[in-house]
Formats: structure tokens, C-alpha cells, sequence
């Protein structure tokens, strides 16, 4: 019973810790690990879970509340989702530790480009015409391709692509993430639950605290007037801590 408590609790913060900015697995998967005991390949298999019940609400939530912005992101959502039919592929039949020893590296290069440009996500953006150069589609196969395979801090690369690259509004980018990230998660469900890589009880209890946390987050935090700011300082939080734990620890 307890360890159900702190998998809800610590889904919450994730489903939060996702909707507003990404890299909410860094606690999912730790829990699915290091709490309840779960091999790395059947850890990234029930994360999935929730991560589909958290985009359902928070995709929902702010469907309803008419903030659901999606305007020029279909370009870079199609990209995504068809690297992440690919990624979610080679889960099942590679170990995914070994592209997870390159997530750190990724990271870093992320927290590098955050201390350089907080601009871009601290202040509020014009509504300005999104800009897709040739190079930006590699890219958003790549990271399409990562998160089919692994998930974990796909937003965090997903944001940093349209933001920087793509040239959209924070709200336009968090919205398009929330969705693109659903959309291929319900494949991902599918594939891993019939492959056995999802342990039903433990992703049941984190689906619960995600599902709360983005409802959470979608119905009273993205719209703030502070929330670019919010998402700013909890990607470094979250980001840098997950370079110390890799590279030091």
C-alpha cells in the first residue's frame, strides 16, 4: 500500500513536471526501478502508461478551457510520430541501456542552449509565422525515433526543437508536445503491453498521479501569467539534476 501512495504522489509531481515543461520520467522511471524493483526495458514499458493518461488530460483539459493551439504544428508532429513508429520498433528487440548512456549528453547540450537563451522561454513571444528549414525535419525524426525508443526527456528536445528551431510561441510548442506525445504513446501502450514490458499494477498507480498532476497543471497553471517562467526554471531544475545523477553518480 505505501509503495502505491508514493508511485501516485510521485506520478503527480511528474504529470505536472510534463505538462509544463518535460522530463517528468526522470522520477517515473526512478520509482519503477528503484522502488518497486523493475528491469530497465519492463521500467520503460509501464512508464508509458501514464505518460498516455497524462497527455489525454492535459490535451483535454485545455481542449475544453479552448487553449489548445496547435496552429503550424501538424509539419513537425507528422515528423515525430512517424520516427517514433521506428523507435518504438527497436524497443522491443535492442537493449535501450545503451541509447540511454547518450541521453546525458543530449541533456547537457538542452542545459547549455537554456542558459544561453532564456529568452526564449521566459518572455512572451509574438505570434509570429513558424519557420520549418530543411534541416528541421531530420530532427524532428530523430527525436521521434528517441522517443518511440526510450521517452524519457523527449519533451525536453521536442520544446528546444520548436522553440529554437521552429521558431513557435511556448504555448503553440507545449501544446504541440502534449499532443505529439500522446499520439504515439497509444502505439507504444499497445506494443508493450503485448510484448510483456508492462507491469500492469505499478503503471496503474503512476497513471493515477499523472493523470491528476497534468489535469492540474493544464486547468490552472498553463495559463499564468508566469508559467513561461515556471517551465523555464523547471527544465534547469529537472534537466541539471538529471546530468549530475548520470555524470557523477
Amino acid at each position: 500500500m505505501l509503495d502505491f501512495i508514493f508511485l501516485v504522489i510521485g506520478g503527480v509531481v511528474a504529470g505536472i513536471i510534463n505538462t509544463l515543461a518535460g522530463n517528468g520520467s526522470v522520477i517515473t522511471l526512478s520509482l519503477c526501478t528503484e522502488l518497486i524493483g523493475l528491469s530497465p526495458s519492463v521500467a520503460n514499458g509501464t512508464n508509458r502508461l501514464g505518460v498516455l493518461t497524462q497527455s489525454i488530460s492535459g490535451a483535454a483539459t485545455l481542449y475544453n478551457s479552448k487553449r489548445l493551439i496547435l496552429k503550424d504544428t501538424w509539419p513537425a508532429m507528422i515528423t515525430v510520430i512517424l520516427g517514433a513508429f521506428f523507435g518504438i520498433g527497436l524497443a522491443v528487440i535492442i537493449d535501450e541501456n545503451s541509447f540511454k548512456k547518450l541521453y546525458p549528453w543530449f541533456l547537457l547540450f538542452i542545459f547549455i542552449v537554456l542558459l544561453l537563451k532564456p529568452e526564449k522561454w521566459i518572455h512572451e513571444q509574438k505570434e509570429i509565422k513558424a519557420e520549418y528549414p530543411f534541416y528541421i525535419y531530420p530532427v524532428f525524426f530523430i527525436i521521434g525515433v528517441y522517443g518511440g525508443l526510450i521517452q524519457l526527456g523527449v519533451g525536453v528536445f521536442f520544446l528546444a526543437a520548436m522553440i529554437l528551431l521552429g521558431q513557435h510561441p511556448w504555448k503553440n510548442a507545449n501544446n504541440a508536445k502534449i499532443v505529439v506525445v500522446g499520439i504515439f504513446t497509444v502505439i507504444a501502450v499497445v506494443v508493450f503491453g503485448f510484448t510483456g514490458h508492462i507491469h500492469m499494477s505499478t503503471a496503474i498507480a503512476l497513471a493515477i498521479g499523472q493523470t491528476c498532476g497534468a489535469w492540474f497543471a493544464a486547468m490552472y497553471l498553463t495559463h499564468h501569467k508566469q508559467v513561461r517562467k515556471i517551465s523555464y526554471y523547471l527544465l534547469l531544475t529537472v534537466t541539471g539534476y538529471t546530468i549530475i545523477k548520470n555524470f557523477i553518480f
